[in-house]
């Protein structure tokens, strides 16, 4: 059985002012094209599918496109909601994308009632799939018992997290390919910055020995650090398809491709996204930049830093038009020892107070010109002038 684990699409997110949905439309397509070329039977969807509870309509066109495009295949998806996700909409959504193959799971349930599903692939081959969703702290433990003792929360956290795998894998059988998947912050895990920290404090954090023994394969979301956990079991972090921002600078994103036969190990390899641009890092002046900018104009999202050797308020105007693609714009200005500088007196007129306002911040009087500038603009809002 050839089983791909995906995870963490965050599909209409805007991130400083962008959207993404071009990069996203082509790493699907390489995805699909990919699971339709290497005829895989199985997608695990760890969860974040979305980036808010109400995506735009763009977001979810794109995302039902691949659901019917891997059913068209013949695969089978299992989806769970992360996070960021609705899972009561998720649910919702559920009857219909059956009729693609997509088998999703909002929220948190017992293996008898959905948490555990047995699938049978285009080859006869059976896949039992234990989902877990996420579970926020006050799903499992309410505010009262938080309120009352905030270290037994935690363990009740923790042990009701340990109750739920051991319920979903209660069905797990030696003639299938036993599979378990959950949206969760998993101890010891190293993240990055683009993850929300309030959902990934170690506190509320499961452990590896909560993990079932007994499957081929664990299939983990909500980080975005593609990674392996949990010792000597198969338990992985697909992570995201994109660097979601400039704290994953040179992270390869990868998607899992599990090989797995009942009652044997699994085999796991890692293949790289296709379509997304890197986020990178630039350090040079403006002259350099305008030697560089045909290299870095195009398919990727920069982080500019220029070195300075005084402010310059035209700087972001500057840096954009040789560089459009310029996310961030930084000036790096040389150290110099801080002057404090008198205040004017209570009574003192606009333009002084602006004098002394200019030479605090530029350690230089303002010039002439500016001055004059000044005292004009002021008259005019004023209404000194006309």
């Amino acid at each position: 059985m050839k089983i791909v684990h995906t995870s963490d699409w965050h599909v209409g997110r805007r991130w400083k002012g962008i959207e993404r949905l071009d990069e996203m439309e082509a790493v699907l397509d390489h995805l699909g094209r990919f699971i339709e070329s290497e005829e895989v039977d199985l997608v695990l969807h760890t969860g974040d599918i979305f980036d808010g509870r109400n995506p735009p309509a763009e977001a979810e066109r794109l995302v039902n496109r691949f659901f019917v495009r891997v059913g068209r295949a013949g695969t089978h998806m299992v989806l769970i909601a992360g996070n960021h996700d609705d899972p009561g909409r998720l649910d919702a959504r559920a009857l219909l994308a059956e009729y693609a193959n997509v088998h999703i799971v909002g929220r948190p349930r017992s293996a008898e009632n959905g948490g555990a599903q047995t699938i049978t692939t285009r080859g006869g081959e059976k896949a039992v799939v234990a989902a877990l969703p996420f579970a926020s702290p006050g799903v499992w433990v309410s505010a009262l018992q938080m309120a009352a003792d905030e270290g037994s929360a935690h363990s009740r956290y923790a042990r009701m997290f340990q109750a739920a795998v051991q319920n979903l894998s209660k069905p797990f059988r030696k003639d299938a390919v036993n599979l378990f998947m959950a949206h969760t912050h998993l101890e010891g895990a190293a993240f990055g910055e683009s993850e929300r920290r309030v959902h990934i404090g170690e506190d509320w954090a499961a452990t590896a020995q909560t993990l079932p023994t007994t499957a081929a394969y664990i299939a983990l979301g909500h980080i975005h650090k593609p990674q392996k956990v949990g010792g000597t079991l198969l338990a992985y972090y697909a992570g995201s398809p994109l660097q979601m921002d400039f704290g994953e600078t040179g992270q390869e994103k990868t998607f899992v491709v599990v090989t797995a036969v009942a009652g044997k190990p699994a085999k796991v390899r890692h293949v790289p996204y296709e379509g997304g641009f890197p986020l990178l890092d630039l350090r040079a002046t403006l002259p350099e930049l305008e030697a560089l900018a045909e290299k870095h104009r195009h398919s990727c999202w920069l982080r500019v830093s220029v070195p300075l050797a005084e402010k310059d308020p035209d700087l972001n105007r500057k840096v954009r038009e040789i560089l459009p693609n310029a996310l961030v714009v930084r000036s790096e200005l040389p150290e110099v020892e801080e002057t404090h500088t008198a205040r004017p007196d209570a009574g003192a007129s606009p333009v002084e107070q602006y004098g002394a306002f200019h030479l605090r911040e530029h350690q230089l009087p303002p010039e002439t010109n500016v001055v004059d500038a000044f005292d004009r603009i002021y008259a005019v809002a004023s209404g000194m002038e006309d």
